[in-house]
């Protein structure tokens, strides 16, 4: 008898979660948290039923917060885990994320979407490297926290940022243009829907404003993100 996955696409999958880490989004930080050890399961499950496997998984994180208060708190990185083997290493990297800081309403993380950009990528053909953003405010305007000491040096502009995503940029990058994805979860008028309008292979969730994402289901986050993956075009 075949396999009913027997056809299915097998993939290297990369994700790098950008999350906003100021005050409001803890409802949303505890909800990553409480399902950090069961995502590989989750998310495999959810790419089995669009017709994909996964060969290795692998999820890193970015916290971003506002260059102008939080100084090397402002954007935190983690390396990749690979789940399931490091599923453990991964929740204790995640207990110690908590939701503070930020000047005021908005947080740098446009910022983090280019660092995300420049993670160190796997690079198959039928590869895929997603990028999921959660906020629940709109971004501080690129490169405008650029004279706070901690700013990182050799930030694009928004022209940059745009070219970057579409593997234009004259950096090395490992963003592939057939490979990548971009998850947003966001307000409606935000700038990240603006950026839904002009980037390629991008999908636009929104969320209450200043709610920490406390209106989104993490099965429905993994749902989204697996679609996005699985997806051909």
């Amino acid at each position: 008898m075949i396999s009913p996955n027997f056809l299915s696409t097998k993939r290297n999958i990369d994700i790098v979660f950008c999350i906003d880490g100021t005050g409001s989004m803890s409802p949303c930080i505890d909800s990553v948290k409480n399902n950090a050890k069961r995502f590989y399961a989750d998310f495999a499950e959810a790419m089995t039923d669009l017709g994909s496997e996964i060969d290795m998984m692998r999820i890193k994180i970015i916290v971003f917060r506002d260059y102008k208060c939080d100084g090397k708190e402002s954007m935190v990185e983690s390396a990749f885990f690979e789940l399931p083997a490091e599923e453990e290493e991964f929740s204790a990297y995640l207990d110690g994320i908590h939701a503070t800081g930020g000047c005021g309403e908005d947080a740098n993380g446009l910022e983090a979407f280019y660092r995300a950009m420049m993670s160190d990528f796997t690079t198959g053909s039928k590869d895929r490297q997603v990028i999921v953003l959660f906020a629940d405010t709109t971004a501080i305007p690129i490169l405008e926290r650029r004279n706070c000491s901690d700013y990182p040096r050799g930030m694009v502009d928004d022209d940059g940022l745009l070219e970057t995503w579409m593997c234009l940029q004259s950096r090395p990058s490992k963003l592939r243009e057939r490979n990548k994805r971009l998850v947003m979860f966001a307000p409606r008028g935000s700038c990240y829907e603006e950026m839904k309008r002009t980037y390629n292979r991008s999908v636009f969730i929104p969320v209450e404003i200043h709610r920490g994402l406390d209106d989104v289901s993490f099965a429905d986050v993994i749902k989204i993100i697996a679609a996005s993956a699985s997806s051909v075009s």
